[in-house]
């Protein structure tokens, strides 16, 4: 893919400048994205760059009303449940691909996870090292 990724580049940067200091982004390798736990109180500062930056939101209620790309992602297995939010960024040249967000509460409800990654529309689809690549590098993820 040769298109410039800087907009996603820029939106993860802003998110990790309102981290605690104490948080740090790691790899789910089960679902191919970036995440990263935090406390409760530090939900609104986590959740203000996301909220600005990113183009797009849907709850579980307002989930059917999704773009036919982020119902697909939704439905292949990555859900969404009530209580979460999704987040979609475009990029500047369409929608080929997409950055998304998402949060949640853990089942204590004092921690949260926020998860970040990519969703891919065209053939071929994205290339998962790469995803990995690219958000290890924007999120500064550093090696297992």
């Amino acid at each position: 893919m040769s298109m410039s990724l800087d907009r996603f580049k820029t939106i993860c940067h802003r998110i990790s400048l309102n981290l605690p200091a104490t948080a740090a982004w790691k790899w789910d390798e089960r679902l191919g994205h970036a995440c990263v736990a935090f406390d409760k109180e530090d939900l609104e500062l986590v959740l203000l760059p996301v909220f600005l930056e990113f183009d797009q939101q849907w709850d579980f209620a307002a989930i059917d009303s999704a773009a036919a790309p982020v119902a697909r992602f939704l439905q292949a297995g990555f859900g969404l449940m009530p209580g979460q939010d999704f987040f979609v960024a475009y990029h500047d040249d369409g929608d080929a691909v997409m950055l998304y967000a998402t949060c949640w509460p853990w089942g204590d409800g004092d921690t949260y996870s926020l998860r970040v990654g990519l969703i891919g529309t065209a053939e071929p689809d994205l290339e998962p090292a790469q995803v990995r690549a690219w958000l290890a590098d924007w999120l500064r993820i550093r090696p297992a």
